[in-house]
Parts: C-alpha cells; sequence; structure tokens
C-alpha cells in the first residue's frame, strides 16, 4: 500500500493532467464512504477484470473525511493513469517532420508543430469513475475505475469528427499568391494536434495499445502544409543602425532555420526589424544586449504580427557575444512565425 501510495504522490507531483471531474461528477455513483474498522480487499489489491482498468487512492483524514475522500478520489485517478502508462512502450508523437530532400529536420516546421501542440490541452478520460469509497480511523480511501473498450470508442469517434473536418479541408483548392494559397489550410494544423492528442490517450487505454495512423489522404493534406509553409519567401527589412548591424546575423540564422530569405517585392512575408543595441564588459566576458523590434507583415504590407523583445549574447569576445544576440533575434523571429502562422494568419 505504501508502495502504491509513493507512486500516486510521484504522479500528482509531475503535474500528470489526463483525468477530469471530481467524486461528484462521477457517472456511477460511488458507494457511501463508511468509517469501518474492516477494509474492503481492494484496499489493498484493486479487482481484476479484463476491459477494465483500476486504481487506488488513499489520504489521511486530518479533519473533514469529506475532503480526504475528494483528495483519495484524485489520486485513485492519478494511480490508474500511471499503472496504464507503465505498460505503454514507444512515443506516439515521436514522428519527425523532414524537408523532402534535405535530409534534415526543419527548424521552422518544428517551432510551428511544437507551438500549435502546446495550445492543445492532453485529451481528458470523461469515462473514469470512483466507484467506491472507504473510510477507517485514519485514512480515506478510493476505488476509480475504467472501462477500457468505453473510452476507446469515444476517442474513437472523436477521432473521426476530426479526420471529416480535416477532409473537407483537403478538398480546398485555395488560387493566389503562396500565402493565399496556405491561409485556408492553417487551421488543420491545430486539427492535427488534436487527433494527435487523441491518439496519445487512445494509444494509453486500448486494449491494442495503438492508434489508427493517418490516412494516406490526410497525410498528403499535412505534408501539403508543410510544404507549403517551407516554400513561403520573407524578405528582411532593417529600419535602424542597430538593426544594420545584427541583420547579417539574423539573415544567416533565419536562414538556418529554413527560412527562404529573398529581397524585393516577391516575398509572401516581411520581417521589419529595428534594434538598440548596448553591451558591457564584465570579468572577462562581453554582454550584448539588443532591444528588438519586429513587425511581421504580408506582402501587401499589412502587420500580422509585431513584438518587442531583448536578446542577450555573451562571449568572451565582444564579435562573437553580437553574433549570439543577432540570433536570439532570429529565434524570437522564428518562434513568433510560428504564433503567427497558427493563431493571426487566417
Amino acid at each position: 500500500m505504501a508502495k502504491r501510495l509513493l507512486v500516486a504522490a510521484l504522479a500528482l507531483g509531475t503535474g500528470i493532467s489526463l483525468l477530469s471531474g471530481c467524486v461528484g461528477n462521477s457517472t456511477k455513483p460511488a458507494k457511501d464512504a463508511a468509517r469501518s474498522s474492516k477494509a474492503p480487499a481492494w484496499v489493498t489489491q484493486p479487482p481484476q477484470m479484463r476491459g477494465m482498468a483500476y486504481g487506488i487512492g488513499s489520504m489521511e483524514i486530518y479533519g473533514s473525511a469529506t475532503d480526504a475522500v475528494k483528495r483519495a478520489a484524485e489520486l485513485a485517478r492519478i494511480d490508474l493513469v500511471s499503472q496504464l502508462k507503465v505498460t505503454v512502450s514507444g512515443d506516439f508523437s515521436s514522428e519527425t517532420v523532414e524537408l523532402s530532400g534535405t535530409n534534415r529536420d526543419s527548424e521552422v516546421l518544428r517551432t510551428v508543430r511544437n507551438y500549435v501542440r502546446s495550445q492543445v490541452p492532453p485529451a481528458e478520460l470523461d469515462e473514469v469513475q470512483i466507484s467506491e469509497t472507504h473510510t477507517d480511523a485514519k485514512y480515506a480511501y478510493a476505488l476509480a475505475e475504467l472501462d477500457r473498450n468505453a473510452a476507446a470508442a469515444r476517442l474513437r469517434r472523436d477521432m473521426n469528427d476530426i479526420e471529416q473536418e480535416l477532409s473537407a479541408i483537403g478538398e480546398l483548392q485555395p488560387s493566389g499568391n503562396r500565402l493565399q494559397q496556405l491561409q485556408p489550410l492553417l487551421p488543420a494544423l491545430t486539427l492535427f494536434a488534436k487527433r494527435e492528442r487523441l491518439g496519445e490517450r487512445l494509444t494509453l487505454i486500448s486494449m491494442e495499445r495503438k492508434a489508427p495512423a493517418l490516412s494516406p489522404e490526410l497525410k498528403a493534406l499535412q505534408d501539403r502544409i508543410y510544404a507549403q509553409i517551407d516554400q513561403l519567401q520573407v524578405s528582411l527589412e532593417l529600419l535602424d543602425d542597430g538593426a544594420q548591424t545584427i541583420g547579417g546575423g539574423v539573415l544567416e540564422a533565419l536562414t538556418s532555420q529554413g527560412l527562404r530569405i529573398q529581397d524585393g517585392s516577391d516575398a509572401d512575408l516581411r520581417f521589419d526589424i529595428s534594434a538598440q543595441l548596448s553591451g558591457k564588459a564584465k570579468d572577462g566576458s562581453h554582454y550584448v544586449f539588443a532591444d528588438s523590434r519586429v513587425t511581421i507583415r504580408d506582402g501587401a504590407g499589412r502587420v500580422l504580427s509585431s513584438f518587442s523583445k531583448q536578446a542577450k549574447g555573451v562571449s568572451g569576445l565582444e564579435d562573437v557575444a553580437r553574433q549570439k544576440a543577432a540570433r536570439e533575434v532570429a529565434k524570437l523571429i522564428g518562434d513568433e512565425l510560428a504564433v503567427a502562422l497558427v493563431d493571426k494568419i487566417r
């Protein structure tokens, strides 16, 4: 029992957020908690039933037995998920995006994927119920149970709904310049992330321990969107002396991220950059600070995004510190471009 409590407590400390609801929200009413000297068998040994998953939580009663039961229920849910995770191997979301012909990952696409994924919370398991509770003189106990087949069926339905939305987007054939062709497809990025989250939960709880792969049609849509992001052409407008000073380093760093930098009016996006540089030397190290402001515009000059942030470079050599500050500015631009693509360019 002590070991099970430790596992549940550790899982809670890591911030696992897979399950929703509380005792009062269970779809199956729990048996009334009653103080008893004789603990039920499940307190020390969870039930064993094919197609079901169980978790046990316990909490010392310091005052209110009701509060202790609620806390035990939370720990029971965490214990249930922890036991499921032990038997899952591999990482459903471990696929990488690779630019065709480059044999290397695109930093731009990785940034976009990471950002959109961070905006989609893990799928919840509403089917988890607290089926029984028990209290004695010192502790409150709760038993959580999950019908894995029912939960898996619901997750598959949710995935199917998302796939239908994606299929509708995949039928679009927008015209116009590169950015205009991409814009109607961008909502699919969030849908793909939601499907991925559902697939992770399905891998966790289904008896088959796997989720259905993307269909060839949806994989083609995903590749199409990534390719169009990769094909976007951007230009840099260095607005002041500070931007001119770090402009070469910013250009180099953005190019290494996978952006296609060009001069002229044919660019799909324009980055207007200004920067105020300052620096100091301390203990043999040089610090260069770039208070930068970046505005992202489309080809028609409309503002899509704007931000002001400080970038810093540190090195024993002042020129190297300046280069590091320039790379940090480029990273900020790449991050903001991902935000713009996901949230603002619609």
